[in-house]
């Protein structure tokens, strides 16, 4: 993805496996990751980075992601920022949605899923049904 340099993302991520997993792929594809460990500084660091997305889990250790998503929603310089949830319960989905999330990705995340909900927010594209093989 060219021009993607100065198009930055947040990961916000718990688990140091995901999140360096998440980086990667994110530096791969061209963007600049930025990543908070907590809700808190997920939100702190939103506010300073001001992201084109955010990748949220759900499952974080200072908050519900669901909380992270309202308490986001309040400062008005960010709330308009995508958010993508994931989790590894997929049942997450329909409450992430509710929640105020703009989409939602199953564990493990699927670099292909990944790069399409990059696109699909950062850049607009429109995105192809994901087929399953097998």
């Amino acid at each position: 993805m060219v021009g993607g340099q100065d198009k930055k993302i947040l990961i916000v991520e718990k688990q140091p496996n995901y999140t360096q997993q998440l980086v990667k792929q994110v530096m791969f594809a061209g963007f600049s990751p930025v990543v908070a460990v907590t809700g808190e500084g997920g939100i702190r660091k939103a506010i300073e980075h001001h992201p084109d997305l955010i990748l949220l889990e759900l499952d974080l250790t200072d908050m519900d992601g669901l909380r992270f998503v309202a308490l986001l929603k309040e400062h008005e310089s960010v709330q308009k920022i995508p958010i993508v949830a994931m989790s590894v319960v997929g049942q997450m989905k329909a409450a992430a949605l509710k929640g105020g999330c703009n989409d939602f990705m199953g564990k493990p995340i699927r670099m292909i899923e990944l790069m399409a909900n990059i696109r699909r927010f950062i850049y607009g594209a429109p995105v192809a049904p994901i087929k399953s093989f097998g």
